[in-house]
């Protein structure tokens, strides 16, 4: 891979190549060529190249250098994101909200939102048994009953997580990594947000306050906190997934925790009276999360 990387055409002179490792998807590096800086990062299909190069005409994320069918090479922010940051999270909210009502002004149509799409992939595992099916089944219908497209779909980043968002030395902040990009509603957006910042109940209140004061959209309160439900249990099982392939050992206790941490949401989050289904859902819950004991994996 690294071979690979230093022979791209973008390149001249290749120096020191530094992996990156505070994300936990893709493969990403640091390069030293012809004395600058570039971030490089391994991709997959075209939605990142896509969206990074509309957000790149709007200065919502670094400069695009290169990229092919493997790779998206762009300027390198010399700075923190905003998850190591020490700033408050209420200043945190307030750049990521900034930002996020920018992207979802961008022109740009990357794939739709399909939710069922998406939770068939996460359950179409070897580790998962029958039994274990059988019992989020249920639950993932409860769930995905009330998530139509009525609304208007918007670019969505699909992870506004806070080490997304990076902070360079001059204080101007980018929205990176747009590998989950699509086209869905804002509260998708917006519960995605919360629920992979572990936000509470008056950060997502002020989120959405500020979210309305710099756009023209209305947030829709039920419809987001289903989102939130479904962002909830995709992230458990996003990280339940990756602790199981994961290889290294000190990266699955970090995973198994985030994990707990969304399954511990999830269950909070059933008992917003809003809908007639969270009655119903309460009960899959408790299955689900007796079937899914996190306590007991090592």
């Amino acid at each position: 891979m690294i071979d690979s990387l230093k022979n791209l055409p973008c390149f001249n002179k290749v120096g020191n190549i530094t992996e990156i490792h505070s994300g936990l998807s893709q493969r990403c590096f640091k390069v030293n060529a012809d004395n600058k800086h570039y971030f490089a990062k391994t991709i997959s299909n075209n939605t990142e190249v896509l969206v990074s190069h509309s957000a790149n005409d709007y200065n919502l994320s670094p400069t695009v250098i290169y990229y092919d069918d493997n790779w998206l090479i762009s300027h390198f922010v010399d700075g923190n994101n905003l998850g190591l940051s020490a700033l408050s999270v209420d200043k945190k909210i307030g750049y990521a909200t900034q930002l996020m009502v920018q992207c979802h002004q961008l022109s740009c149509k990357p794939p739709e939102l399909s939710e069922q799409d998406v939770i068939n992939e996460l359950i179409d595992k070897p580790y998962y048994s029958t039994e274990q099916k059988n019992t989020l089944l249920p639950l993932l219908e409860l769930i995905l009953m009330p998530l139509n497209h009525i609304k208007k779909d918007v670019c969505c980043h699909g992870d506004v997580n806070f080490t997304n968002v990076l902070m360079d030395k001059t204080n101007n902040t980018w929205l990176v990594d747009y590998e989950c990009a699509c086209m869905a509603p804002i509260e998708f957006d917006i519960a995605m947000c919360i629920s992979i910042n572990n936000l509470d109940g008056n950060e997502l209140s002020m989120f959405v306050k500020q979210y309305e004061s710099q756009s023209t959209l209305i947030v829709d309160p039920q419809l987001l906190n289903h989102y939130l439900l479904f962002c909830y249990l995709i992230n458990a099982l996003w990280y339940f997934n990756t602790y199981k392939e994961a290889k290294h050992l000190e990266n699955k206790s970090i995973l198994l925790k985030k994990a707990k941490q969304q399954c511990l949401a999830l269950q909070s989050s059933d008992r917003i009276e809003d809908s007639p289904l969270l009655s119903s859902l309460s009960i899959k819950l408790t299955d689900i999360l007796t079937t899914f004991d996190l306590n007991e994996q090592t």
